[in-house]
């Protein structure tokens, strides 16, 4: 089989594309060795599971595998299979938001029952161990902020100060990670703020925000982003 550039059947980002096709395309840029096709492969899957925050933050529109139920655990099995460590730390990351379940029995994958094998559900457990600890933490960052009358609030009343203590309950109630798509997802409830204190806890949103990526492998006990995107970037070359 002889495959060249010019074979469009498999077309890089902004085209959409599904789990499926990629992980078929994958088995077939490695059994005749055709890079480009390997290449484009890994494109895709980079905009559903970045390296970056930037990236991860529009996400919802620049991915082109759709977000079909359970696909983390599916994605997971393919960069084991494939060897893309730089794809996991977002990918265990989105594994946090599902049901704790999940994790420790399993995931339907359409008709597919999955199952992690022990050493990816004990660094998903205790990833998301860490995960939800931080986002107490940051729980009770808000809480206490609920208590602070900032210097230039012109919020009327106790407006801004009610805001800070919703906004702290919605993220206290979570059993699952969340916090990296929290300020986006919940911009409606930021609109009892005046505009300094918006402007105060978008900044402890978006610094928590970093925090938290920044450690995401770590928190996972992989090696940091720095590395992983050395991987990446090689693995395109």
């Amino acid at each position: 089989m002889h495959l060249t550039p010019n074979h469009s059947f498999f077309e890089p980002p902004p085209s959409p594309t599904e789990l499926p096709i990629v992980k078929s395309v994958l088995h077939l840029s490695l059994k005749y060795d055709v890079p480009y096709l390997r290449r484009r492969a890994l494109l895709h899957l980079s905009t559903t599971f970045p390296t970056t925050l930037s990236a991860w933050k529009v996400r919802d529109e620049t991915r082109t595998i759709p977000p079909v139920e359970n696909t983390p655990f599916a994605a997971l099995l393919l960069a084991r299979q494939f060897d893309l460590p730089w794809l996991i730390p977002s990918i265990l990351y989105c594994i946090s938001t599902h049901a704790f379940e999940k994790t420790l029995d399993h995931a339907l994958w359409g008709e597919e029952q999955i199952s992690m094998d022990w050493a990816d559900k004990r660094m998903s457990i205790l990833g998301r161990q860490k995960i939800l600890l931080r986002q107490m933490g940051i729980t009770m960052a808000m809480a206490r902020l609920g208590g602070i009358e900032l210097p230039g609030c012109a919020g009327e009343g106790n407006t801004c100060h009610l805001t800070r203590l919703s906004c702290a309950d919605i993220l206290g109630r979570w059993d699952v990670a969340g916090f990296l798509d929290y300020p986006e997802e919940h911009r409606k409830i930021f609109t009892g703020f005046c505009s300094t204190c918006l402007a105060q806890f978008e900044e402890l949103c978006d610094a928590n925000c970093e925090m938290l990526w920044n450690d995401l492998p770590e928190i996972f006990g992989l090696p940091g982003w720095e590395f992983l995107e050395k991987e990446r970037i090689q693995a395109l070359e």
